[in-house]
């Protein structure tokens, strides 16, 4: 009877800790690490609709828009600057525009 009690305090222990570290990511960076999936996909589905893309290009591109919107959200959250913060978006679209065209151009 002991060691079930003594097992089940030391479980407990271990499972504090854990969820107690798990805490300090949500601290140092409130929300989620990845941006919404309804948000990405309502991103990818206005484009598709638009540009009328294949399955392929949809999935590539589904891929990218939750990238640039990730990158955007850390770089709200890393510069307070907002010069700062227009730069890296600046450089960050740029990559996105390369990106895009090279999903977005049909290979002969």
């Amino acid at each position: 009877m002991k060691s079930i009690v003594l097992l089940a305090l030391i479980l407990g222990c271990f499972c504090s800790s854990a969820t107690a570290q798990k805490r300090d990511v949500y601290a140092e960076r409130p929300g989620s690490l990845m941006p919404s999936l309804a948000r990405v996909d309502d991103l990818t589905r206005d484009m598709s609709s638009n540009l009328r893309l294949n399955e392929a290009q949809y999935i590539r591109l589904r891929s990218v828009n939750q990238i640039k919107l990730a990158r955007l959200d850390e770089i709200e959250y890393e510069y307070t600057d907002a010069e700062q913060r227009r730069q890296k978006a600046a450089e960050l679209e740029a990559q996105y525009e390369a990106e895009c065209s090279r999903i977005l151009t049909p290979r002969n």
